[in-house]
């Protein structure tokens, strides 16, 4: 079997590509997060910083930008239920 051999451009390129994937597959967390807590707008931002930050930085910039976008989702859910429950109780109909 003859030895693979990669120029440094295909290299850089097929880390770009595995990172890249792994920035999509972190970033599915918190868009699915935001989907089903009614945040789908921060959970599409959270894939797409992922998906171009993995690719760019790895996982040095996909794994804390999950957490981050999923704090913020969880936050912002929480502060919409808690405004939607108090309207509900406050409403005299």
């Amino acid at each position: 079997m003859d030895p693979v051999q990669l120029t440094s451009r295909e290299a850089i390129g097929m880390v770009i590509l595995i990172n890249l994937i792994i920035g999509i597959a972190f970033g599915l967390i918190p868009l699915l997060f935001g989907h089903f807590n009614k945040q789908l707008k921060l959970g599409l931002l959270a894939i797409a910083v992922t998906s171009i930050g993995g690719a760019i930085f790895g996982v040095l910039l996909s794994i804390p930008a999950t957490i981050f976008f999923t704090y913020l989702i969880v936050r912002n859910a929480k502060a919409a239920r808690a405004v939607s429950s108090t309207a509900e109780t406050d409403d005299p109909e």
